[in-house]
């Protein structure tokens, strides 16, 4: 009898120990951890500024692109000693200027005024101020002015990419221009800031206004960019500006445009990179020239193939004198466009 009871004890007390154990688990996990309700506040050694804000943390809401936002931020010195406002740093977007003395006693208050201008900003943003003073805690004390920047007058794209556009070719591209308000949306005057590029406006659909931008007349070779103007009735952004880019070629482009070799220590060997792209499957290079003698040239590289292309090293020699290195690189090629492109080369030999 006593021996068929020793295993029914036994479980009784596993069960026991179980749930008292589960109790103080639970009882632990749900206790606030590292906080005492008899825990002393952080006290502020002697000696020592404190500086506190009222916010730091300042959401402007929504404006319209164009505006402008201020915000006075309060803070106060909550410490023993003299807090030193040493500099105020903004990210890009924003100014801000210290409204009181940099120098605030224990207990006494200060402002800091912040300016933020939407001009160039669209959607959400966030900018940063920050407070740099002499509190050991906070040397630099972090600053936020958020918001979101919607827009009256809204282009699509807002920029354009001609890419790469061969010489004398004539390229459009479309921009729509539309008014996401109720604004009964007019177009007062276009205008570009290049001869080359046209814009013209040719019409509305039900997603705005159509504004055709011919690339034309493109008879030099180089990178180009520019913008166009878009004048509107709009108050709040009665002009908008899209900027455009792009390249001119020609049956040969070269990259970079100009061989730089910076300072180099004398006596030391130094290899540049040219990449040679051809435009047209017939082009080829006929001969390369290049002075002074302590340069040389090799082709690594050439590929026939859809976009046919070469990499010529540029080597400089351990020999070259010490003093201004004023060369050029002269490719010799069959295209009656570019016969010969001409790459200069600049750097200098220092005494080792």
């Amino acid at each position: 009898m006593e021996k068929s009871r020793l295993p029914i004890l036994l479980f009784i007390l596993a069960l026991t120990g179980y749930f008292f154990f589960y109790e103080k688990l639970i009882t632990a996990e749900t206790a606030p951890t590292g906080i005492s309700e008899n825990t002393p506040e952080p006290q502020v050694p002697d000696n020592q500024p404190l500086i506190a804000f009222d916010n730091p943390n300042f959401d402007f809401g929504k404006i319209f692109k164009g505006e402008k936002v201020e915000h006075i931020y309060k803070f106060e010195n909550q410490g023993k000693d003299v807090l030193k406002i040493e500099k105020v740093n903004t990210s890009c977007g924003c100014t801000a200027a210290i409204l009181s003395n940099k120098i605030i006693q224990p207990g006494e208050s200060g402002e800091i005024k912040a300016t933020f201008n939407s001009g160039s900003y669209s959607g959400k943003v966030r900018k940063n101020i920050t407070v740099i003073s002499n509190d050991l805690n906070s040397p630099e004390y972090r600053l936020t002015f958020s918001g979101e920047i919607i827009e009256e007058v809204c282009v699509t794209p807002k920029s354009i990419n001609f890419a790469s556009v061969y010489v004398g070719e004539e390229i459009v591209k479309t921009i729509t221009v539309s008014s996401l308000t109720d604004l009964d949306l007019k177009i007062e005057k276009i205008s570009t800031s290049v001869p080359f590029v046209s814009p013209l406006l040719t019409g509305k659909n039900e997603e705005g206004f159509l504004i055709e931008v011919t690339l034309k007349d493109t008879f030099e070779i180089k990178r180009f960019n520019g913008s166009i103007s878009i004048e509107t009735n709009s108050q709040r952004q009665p002009k908008i500006t899209v900027p455009f880019f792009g390249e001119v070629v020609g049956d040969i482009t070269t990259y970079p445009e100009k061989i730089y070799y910076g300072n180099v220590a004398e006596g030391r060997e130094v290899i540049q990179k040219l990449f040679v792209k051809f435009n047209k499957d017939d082009i080829k290079i006929l001969n390369v020239k290049i002075s002074p003698s302590s340069l040389s040239t090799k082709i690594t590289e050439r590929y026939e193939q859809v976009n046919p292309h070469c990499l010529i090293e540029i080597r400089l020699h351990k020999e070259a004198a010490v003093g201004q290195l004023n060369g050029l690189l002269e490719l010799i090629t069959n295209s009656k466009r570019q016969p010969l492109i001409q790459i200069p080369i600049v750097g200098e030999i220092k005494e080792g």
